[in-house]
C-alpha cells in the first residue's frame, strides 16, 4: 500500500532526522526527543522535550492529555522536564502551546497532527507508528527516536459562538451581518450595484440585495438602474447609528479598566488595564454578536476592506474575525462587575463635567475677545 504524502518537509540545521517508524522500533526502548512545531514554523524555533521510553506506546490523544495537561500539578510535573539550560526560551513555548490545547478542548479551534516528513497522525495512533530517527555527528548525538510532531490550528469563530450559546442559527447570524454590510457600501461607499449585473461578483451580491428590497430597505433606481437605499432604508440605518453610539457612550469607558489588587481601587484610561466591554454587555443581557458587529462595522474596520469587501461578504472566516473580540474578551471575576460599573460610570460623568467646563470657559473666552 502507497504511504501517504507528506504535507512537512522540515529540515534542522547541523542534524539529520528520516521518519521511519520501522528503523525507530529498534531504538525505542531508548528516552526520545518529542518536537512540537506549528505549521510553517521552522523546526529551529520548535519546542521539544527529552521524555522516556514509557510514553511511546501511548496513545497521541492520551499523550497530549498528559503532555498539555489542563492540571497545574501536572503541568508542574512537565515543565521540570523541560532543559532551559539549552534553551532558556522553552518554558514560555510550553505555556504558549498549553494555550493552544486549551482553546482546542473548549471549542475554540481546531487542531490537525502530522508528522514531520511523514502522514496525518490520528488521536488514536500509537506514538511508536510514527517515530522518525535523528542523529548528528556535529554535536555528538547519536541514532535517537524522535517525534516530530507538526500542528494545524484552525479557528472557526463562528462554530464557536454557535456551540457556545451566543446565537441559534449561523446562517440566519451571517445574514444579518451580510445585510448590514451590503447597506453600509451602499451608503458610505455609495456602491452602484447593478440591478442586472454582468459582473460575476456582483452578480453574487443579488441574493443579498433582494432580501433587503423585499424589506424595503433598497430599491433599483430608475435613473441608472441600479440599488438605491430607500427611505425607510435611510431610517433603519439612522436607528442602527443611533444604536451603536448608545452602545459607545455607555461601554466605552470599560475598555480599559485597572483593577489594584492591593488596595481596592478602580481606574479607567490608564493604559494599563484590562478591556471588560464583551464582559459587561453579556452581564448587561445586551447581544454581543449584534454589539461588537455593529461597532466594527462603523469604526471604519469594514473599510480597510474596501478593495475586497465584495468577496468578504461571502466568508465566515471574515465574520469569524470581525467577531473575534467576544472570543478573544478579557474577564475579570463576576463579583466585581456590579462595582466596576459604578465606577466606570462615575468616571465618565466625571469626564463629562470637565469636558463641558472647558468648553463653558473657551466659550467665555471666545465672547470676550469678540467684544
Amino acid at each position: 500500500m502507497a504511504s501517504s504524502p507528506s504535507k512537512y518537509y522540515k529540515e534542522l540545521a547541523d542534524f539529520s532526522i528520516e521518519y521511519s517508524p520501522s528503523k525507530a522500533y529498534y531504538v525505542k526502548h531508548r528516552p526520545f526527543t518529542f518536537q512540537v512545531s506549528l505549521g510553517e514554523m521552522n523546526l529551529e524555533d520548535a519546542f521539544w522535550v527529552e521524555l522516556g521510553p514509557e510514553y511511546v506506546d501511548s496513545r497521541l490523544g492520551d499523550f497530549l492529555d498528559d503532555i498539555f495537561s489542563g492540571d497545574r500539578k501536572q503541568q508542574s510535573k512537565f515543565r521540570s522536564l523541560i532543559d532551559v539550560r539549552e534553551n532558556p526560551d522553552l518554558p514560555d513555548m510550553y505555556n504558549a502551546l498549553l494555550e493552544i490545547f486549551s482553546e482546542w478542548r473548549s471549542g475554540k479551534c481546531a487542531l490537525h497532527f502530522f508528522a514531520n516528513q511523514g502522514p496525518e497522525i490520528k488521536l488514536t495512533d500509537r506514538l511508536d507508528d510514527h517515530l522518525s530517527l535523528i542523529q548528528s555527528p556535529v554535536h555528538g548525538i547519536d541514532e535517537s527516536p524522535l517525534l516530530d510532531l507538526v500542528i494545524d490550528q484552525e479557528l472557526d469563530v463562528l462554530d464557536y459562538l454557535a456551540n457556545a450559546g451566543y446565537f441559534k442559527a449561523k446562517k440566519t447570524t451571517i445574514e444579518f451581518m451580510q445585510a448590514n454590510m451590503l447597506m453600509y457600501f451602499l451608503d458610505k461607499h455609495q456602491y452602484k450595484l447593478s440591478v442586472k449585473p454582468i459582473d460575476e461578483t456582483d452578480q453574487n451580491l443579488l441574493p443579498i440585495a433582494k432580501k433587503l428590497q423585499s424589506a424595503k430597505l433598497i430599491a433599483p433606481s430608475d435613473l441608472d438602474g441600479t440599488f438605491a437605499i430607500t427611505e425607510q432604508g435611510r431610517q433603519a440605518i439612522g436607528k442602527t447609528i443611533a444604536e451603536t453610539d448608545t452602545y459607545i457612550d455607555q461601554y466605552d469607558v470599560f475598555k480599559d479598566v485597572f483593577y489594584d489588587a492591593d488596595s481596592g481601587a478602580l481606574e479607567f484610561e490608564t493604559g494599563l488595564g484590562r478591556d471588560l466591554r464583551v464582559q459587561l454587555y453579556e452581564y448587561d443581557e445586551q447581544d454581543p454578536v449584534r454589539v461588537v458587529f455593529l461597532l466594527r462595522l462603523y469604526d471604519s474596520t469594514f473599510d480597510a476592506g474596501l478593495a475586497t469587501w465584495r468577496e468578504s461578504i461571502h466568508s465566515e472566516q471574515f465574520f469569524g474575525e470581525v467577531l473575534s473580540p467576544i472570543v478573544d474578551a478579557e474577564r475579570e471575576d463576576e463579583t466585581m462587575l456590579e462595582s466596576i460599573l459604578d465606577a466606570g460610570y462615575a468616571f465618565a460623568e466625571e469626564q463629562s463635567d470637565a469636558t463641558r467646563a472647558v468648553e463653558s470657559q473657551e466659550d467665555l473666552l471666545r465672547r470676550i475677545r469678540e467684544e
